[in-house]
């Protein structure tokens, strides 16, 4: 086979092929003013849990409310379900039914169809979620300098290495399962699924552990934030090879 011919079918390289879905995916994002609302969303939820609320309860002190061992609840129900509703409502966006005409018209592979969706999906979604991301470490650091007060105490379970963790789990699983399933669904319904999941084991995990209550173990409150690490993955894994298989074996109508 000559070289020539193989430059000329771009179906030899995937990750080229990957590269042009890549970028075009990114720039139908950015075009969109979806993706625009949830941040705006995302900010306002940013300034309730981790400025307004601390501010109100503990009369003007921020700061009590950090250097307390029950900050980190309220933060994270919200910031974990926030982060499921990034990726899924990005995911929903970048993903178009009309869009598989795309692969009938170049020769490019469904599977690097698909992953060139995802990481563009995910790329976005990572660069929304970098304010409550920088909000957090930003708190941290004042709260170092200013009160010599680690408010990442691993001794109490408040461990930065689950926080983050779960931060990037989630956004994995929402934003894949979201894009690779809209290909099969309406729109909506996995922005509401990923959200949905999140959302519930915010609510029941506190209920079920007592975390709320002020003697709530140490253990209890690692596996609170520590649990979103397996079960995004888990679910990630399961959804993302189903979904593919669904799509890479369906028929595509012209």
């Amino acid at each position: 086979m000559s070289n020539s011919r193989i430059i000329s079918n771009p179906s030899y390289f995937p990750a080229l092929n990957m590269g042009i879905v890549y970028r075009n995916s990114l720039k139908k994002i950015l075009k969109s003013p979806l993706p625009y609302v949830i941040l705006g969303v995302t900010i306002l939820a940013d300034a309730f849990a981790y400025f307004l609320w601390p501010y109100v309860t503990n009369m003007g002190n921020i700061s009590i409310y950090y250097e307390s061992d029950t900050w980190v609840v309220l933060t994270m129900q919200i910031s974990f379900s926030i982060f499921a509703l990034i990726g899924a409502t990005i995911g929903e966006t970048n993903a178009i039914s009309n869009e598989k005409i795309y692969i009938l018209s170049k020769p490019i592979k469904r599977g690097t169809f698909l992953c060139g969706k995802c990481l563009s999906t995910l790329t976005v979604a990572f660069l929304f979620a970098m304010p409550t991301i920088l909000i957090l470490i930003g708190i941290a650091v004042y709260e170092l300098l200013a009160h010599q007060q680690n408010i990442f105490d691993i001794t109490q379970a408040d461990n930065p290495y689950a926080i983050f963790g779960s931060f990037i789990a989630i956004l994995i699983f929402s934003s894949f399962i979201s894009t690779i399933w809209k290909y099969q669904t309406r729109g909506g319904i996995w922005i509401i699924t990923c959200f949905g999941i999140l959302l519930t084991y915010v609510v029941l995990y506190p209920m079920l552990a007592n975390v709320w209550e002020s003697d709530f173990t140490v253990i209890a409150r690692f596996w609170w934030l520590f649990l979103p690490i397996p079960i995004c993955i888990l679910l990630t894994c399961f959804g993302t090879a189903l979904g593919s298989y669904i799509f890479i074996k369906s028929e595509i109508e012209s």
